[in-house]
């Protein structure tokens, strides 16, 4: 079970990566910011459906009833940070880059969530047991260092390809090489996702801490919030879902951090548009692209007063067809991704109850690495390190040998 939450932990916003296939990705129409705020809202409202036909509001309204209300907080406020944790990600990757800022905070995140749960059941771990479990999040590090440092090395060969294409375009046409030294800046900056960010890397740093100990606030909502599975199982809950009433309470708080942030960007970018209006008739070379004005409406005038579009605007049957077909398969990719974020959770949760009392421990590192492996294999998948050099493609595998080896040591030392 832990495995399989890592799998869809690592496959669940597939749709939301430009990489993936056609017939996956949301983003035809969609920017990243329409498609996370759909697929968080619908996150919430699938697992509450999911958890009541399962429990049952009336065992649920017992759960909540009986417990404490420090029980509860400890599951409501952990959960609220959770749901944050997701802009520390996001703004660690920014300045950092994808490779380094996701193993910066992917370490911290399995290290925290590790030791809460080893420090809070210390005296039910034999010394084996604790041995296994430091030497699996060691190799967890690893394997995610491993990946960092791979992925610098493909960003780094990347860069240097652009580089050479700068520099024989800036010979071929010298009278523009101002203009073409803004423009390789801006290439390498780009190429390193924002690595060389004007803030201090002591921010940086920051934003990977702040990142990663929001996104473990999940585990102190497991474990402080454990009362609620005991009393789901007195209700006579099986085993397999005596962690639910937990991840109600869970998803129901994450969604705010999700939602704000997403309707942050979606106001900053003007793209609460792209949800109503429809293909243009012509595209303006100045407005987003797929847009025939500033506003995202045919006609605009060109004072560049803004109007708010009222209806979808179309060249023809056709285009209303192209645009219906592309949203509604945004929607439906929204709609899986609502599924497998709540499957990734459930199955971590049956994971830890059904290994004890202190399964906690064990779980979750089993299911970081997972996660990483899973991602690391997309990537391989979506061709990534095509055209990668050798000692790129290399160190990758050593990661993914690594994350497997965490894997195996944490699952065996789980079951001694």
């Amino acid at each position: 079970a832990a495995v399989c939450s890592g799998l869809a932990n690592g496959t669940w916003n597939l749709p939301t990566k430009p990489d993936a296939p056609l017939c996956v990705y949301a983003g035809t129409v969609w920017r990243w910011e329409n498609i996370w705020f759909v697929a968080n809202l619908l996150i919430p409202v699938f697992n509450t459906i999911f958890v009541l036909a399962v429990v049952g509001a009336d065992v649920l309204t017992e759960v909540y009833a009986e417990a404490t209300p420090s029980e509860l907080w400890a599951i409501v406020v952990p959960s609220l940070a959770w749901g944050w944790g997701g802009v520390g990600f996001g703004q660690a990757i920014k300045r950092l880059g994808v490779a380094l800022g996701t193993s910066i905070v992917m370490g911290i995140i399995v290290v925290i969530g590790t030791a809460l749960p080893a420090v809070v059941d210390r005296d039910k771990l034999r010394t084996a047991q604790l041995t296994g479990v430091v030497v699996g999040v060691l190799l967890g590090i690893a394997g995610f260092t491993a990946g960092g440092y791979a992925g610098l090395l493909r960003d780094r060969n990347k860069e240097e390809d652009l580089m050479d294409g700068v520099k024989i375009r800036d010979v071929s046409v010298s009278a523009k090489e101002s203009e073409l030294n803004e423009k390789t800046a801006s290439g390498r900056d780009s190429c390193k996702g924002d690595t060389l960010d004007s803030q201090s890397f002591a921010v940086s740093m920051a934003w990977c801490l702040a990142g990663g100990v929001l996104s473990s606030m999940l585990q102190f909502a497991f474990v402080f919030g454990k009362g609620l599975i005991d009393t789901a199982r007195d209700k006579g809950t099986s085993e397999l879902a005596a962690a639910m009433p937990i991840w109600l309470l869970c998803f129901a708080c994450n969604a705010f951090g999700h939602l704000a942030y997403s309707s942050y960007l979606l106001t900053t970018n003007n793209t609460w548009r792209l949800f109503w209006v429809g293909m243009p008739v012509k595209k303006n070379a100045d407005g987003p692209a797929g847009f025939d004005s500033e506003d995202g409406t045919e006609g605009a005038e060109s004072s560049g007063r803004r109007r708010v579009p009222t209806e979808p605007r179309f060249a023809n049957t056709r285009a209303k067809n192209d645009w219906a077909r592309t949203t509604s398969h945004s929607v439906t990719m929204c709609a899986l991704m609502a599924v497998a974020m709540p499957f990734h959770i459930h199955t971590y949760g049956i994971a830890a109850v059904l290994m004890g009392d202190t399964g906690a421990v064990f779980a979750w590192p089993v299911v970081m690495s997972a996660t990483v492996f899973t991602a690391q294999m997309w990537s391989v998948s979506l061709r990534e390190f095509q055209g990668a050099p050798l000692a790129a493609k290399r160190t990758n595998a050593a990661s993914l040998a690594l994350l497997v080896a965490s894997v195996g040591v944490v699952a065996v030392t789980g079951v001694l």
